[in-house]
């Protein structure tokens, strides 16, 4: 399905709408952290085959439930890998959570990490700089990297096609 939100200026603002799998995902209060780990503004870097213990802090009653429970689920989610369902143990009496986790060999690009819920994204508060600040505007997640520390590519599957196949997928 597709709406049309607003037209300005000829151009339409659009949604398009698959009815049988919304994919819908909100911005949590919960920052990703991965003590000692490089960064980008959004993802940790996390080697192959090392398990590392990350830890989401600033989780809200509102999200998970009044009081803080002893654990929540956490999601590991990678459109190259599938996705990946931990439990994180409360730190102490902390808005704090800590979970273990080992990206299995041949995991490549990025992840996004979700807790409570796929759809409630952990937040790059603290991989943007380094504090929490709430500068924090985007999810968060893990990058994969080779023994190098350099980011591990996935393969771009390719398909020759003649001109006018690919002429026809446009008609």
């Amino acid at each position: 399905m597709l709406k049309i939100l607003s037209i300005s200026g000829g151009i339409a603002l659009a949604i398009i709408a698959f009815a049988s799998s919304p994919a819908l995902a909100v911005q949590g209060a919960g920052s990703l952290d991965v003590a000692g780990a490089n960064t980008t503004p959004t993802h940790f870097d996390i080697p192959i085959g090392v398990e590392i213990t990350a830890t989401i802090c600033g989780v809200m009653t509102a999200e998970v439930g009044d009081p803080l429970p002893a654990t929540i689920t956490v999601w590991v989610k990678s459109t190259e890998n599938g996705n990946t369902m931990l439990t994180a143990n409360r730190v102490g009496l902390t808005d704090c959570y800590e979970f273990a986790y080992t990206a299995p060999e041949g995991s490549c690009n990025t992840t996004i990490v979700a807790y409570q819920s796929p759809g409630l994204n952990s937040n790059n508060d603290i991989a943007d700089d380094g504090i929490v600040n709430g500068s924090g505007i985007a999810a968060a997640g893990l990058r994969f990297v080779d023994e190098f520390g350099d980011p591990i590519e996935c393969a771009v599957p390719t398909t020759r096609r003649s001109w006018s196949a690919v002429k026809g997928l446009f008609q």
